[in-house]
C-alpha cells in the first residue's frame, strides 16, 4: 500500500496543486500553483544526478519591500522543468531564502524550497501567514 501511494500520491499531488495554482483562483496564478507546486512535494524531489545549470535571465533590479526568488530547476515527471524567478514580499524581522539544490553526503541532489529565516536573536514572531505569502505581482516596468 505504501508504494503505490508513494507512486501515486505525487503525480496526484502535483495535478492537485497545478489545477489550483493556474485556475486564476489566486493573486500570482501560474506562478503561485508553480511555487505551491515545488513546497507541498519538495519532501520528494531528490535527484541522482545534478541538475542543470540555472538559465540565464534578466534579473530585475531591487524594488523597495521585495525580495526576487531566482528561477531554479525542479523535477516533473522524471523531468527538468524550470521555475521562472519572482517576487516576494518582504517581513519585518525575516529575510527569504530562495530555493536552492543541495548535493546530500550520498551525491544525491535535493530541492530546498525557499523559506523565511528570522533575522534576530529576540522572541521569535509569528511566521508570515500562507495568504501574506503568496507572490506578489510584478513591480512596474522603469520608467513606467
Amino acid at each position: 500500500m505504501f508504494q503505490f501511494l508513494r507512486r501515486a500520491g505525487r503525480p496526484l499531488a502535483a495535478a492537485l496543486v497545478l489545477a489550483l495554482g493556474t485556475s486564476g483562483c489566486f493573486r500570482g496564478g501560474g506562478l503561485f500553483g508553480a511555487m505551491l507546486l515545488t513546497a507541498v512535494v519538495t519532501s520528494a524531489i531528490v535527484s541522482e544526478e545534478r541538475p542543470p545549470a540555472p538559465v540565464v535571465v534578466y534579473t530585475p533590479p531591487p524594488h523597495e519591500g521585495y525580495t526576487w526568488q531566482p528561477g531554479y530547476w525542479t523535477l516533473v515527471d522524471g523531468q527538468w522543468q524550470w521555475v521562472e524567478g519572482s517576487w516576494v514580499r518582504n517581513h519585518p524581522g525575516y529575510r527569504w531564502r530562495p530555493t536552492h539544490w543541495v548535493e546530500d553526503p550520498n551525491g544525491r541532489w535535493r530541492l530546498v524550497p525557499g523559506h523565511w529565516v528570522v533575522l534576530h536573536a529576540g522572541p521569535p514572531e509569528a511566521p508570515p501567514s500562507p495568504e501574506q505569502q503568496l507572490p506578489a505581482p510584478p513591480p512596474p516596468p522603469p520608467g513606467g
